[in-house]
């Protein structure tokens, strides 16, 4: 679709459209801004009706058709777009408040020029030379002008103020979009969708003197989890797995939950022995985690997880470096599981 992307207009659409999407009680996902930008902007009339339609049946857009909404009105695109049109805000204020900043400053120095020359005039008009009645007036004049210039220049300073504010709220609205986006809602780590993305560029680093790479980990027989104790106390195990994994990773590197009950992470140390020890604290402290019955408080069953690392190497592909860790990973549960492999 075509959008203007114009400061003013991108505003008030995006104005718009959020408070729509909280009262019909919508995510703001990028996906789902996308549509409601457009339904405000009101120029795809088969767009507007459907979603006029699905909202009287549901009340709210529900995923799936929001989906739908999407793949047949609009495009990753249009994504793009929109979160191109959310940077060019803080850009565009901020070249302006540099010119007002500008103007304030040449004002002021102006008035005290004036100022100056006002007073050096009356000096010389007490030394009765009338003749300087009809300049005093014009400087009167510019001082006025200039003190009116000044205030006008503050209130507009004042109302610029309160735009980047409103502009800032809702950039920060559509920065928590992206991370709620790139967000696992079960464990908290990133996702899948935001691995493929991350991984393109740390293949195409370069390594600068580290040693980068990509661990994939697996929680050890998780059906079992699921079979004898229920989806809810699998549940529990992902997320006290994520939770060691995001401790060790805060600072280190990224962690993601990349399907079901397996996990990758992106780190960068100096030497491979201090990537090997890395991978080998968090399995050690998963090592620690047990399920406990409900009755009794004990541990009735021990969760363990198996490692495979792979070393970024330079210009390597996404998909070759992702088979040597999945390569790695399947060596380490073939030996015994609950230990780490290094792809060769």
């Amino acid at each position: 679709m075509e959008f203007d992307t114009s400061l003013s207009h991108s505003a008030q659409c995006m104005k718009q459209a959020i408070p729509l999407m909280v009262k019909y009680k919508v995510p703001v996902t990028p996906v789902n801004y996308a549509i409601w930008y457009c339904y405000v902007l009101g120029s795809n009339t088969q767009l507007n009706s459907e979603l006029e339609q699905i909202l009287d049946d549901y009340q709210t857009c529900p995923p799936a058709h929001a989906k739908q909404l999407f793949d047949a009105f609009l495009s990753d695109k249009d994504l793009a777009l929109f979160h191109q049109m959310s940077e060019s805000f803080q850009e565009t204020i901020s070249d302006v408040q540099v010119e007002i900043d500008r103007t304030l400053e040449s004002s002021q120095d102006f008035s005290a020029v004036l100022s100056q020359c006002h007073s050096g005039l009356y000096d010389l008009k007490r030394n009765s030379l009338d003749s300087f009645d009809d300049v005093l007036g014009y400087v009167d004049r510019l001082t006025e002008e200039s003190v009116v210039m000044q205030q006008t220049a503050y209130q507009f300073q004042k109302k610029l103020e309160n735009a980047y504010a409103e502009i800032s709220d809702l950039k920060s609205a559509l920065v928590s979009t992206q991370e709620a986006a790139s967000q696992d809602p079960l464990t908290g780590l990133l996702n899948r969708g935001k691995f493929d993305e991350d991984i393109v560029m740390f293949c195409k680093t370069a390594p600068t003197g580290t040693h980068r790479a990509l661990i994939f980990v697996d929680i050890d027989h998780f059906k079992q989890f699921n079979d004898d104790f229920g989806h809810q106390k699998g549940d529990d195990v992902l997320k006290v797995v994520s939770a060691k994994i995001m401790k060790h990773t805060d600072g280190i590197g990224k962690a993601y939950r990349y399907g079901g009950e397996e996990f990758c992470i992106f780190a960068e140390l100096d030497s491979l022995s201090e990537v090997v020890n890395f991978a080998e604290g968090i399995r050690k402290d998963i090592a620690k985690l047990s399920v406990k019955g409900k009755k009794t408080g004990k541990a009735v069953r021990t969760i363990t997880a198996s490692f495979g690392i792979a070393l970024h190497i330079e210009q390597c592909l996404v998909t070759h470096l992702i088979e040597r860790a999945d390569k790695a990973l399947y060596l380490a549960k073939e030996h015994g599981r609950n230990r780490i492999e290094i792809a060769a």
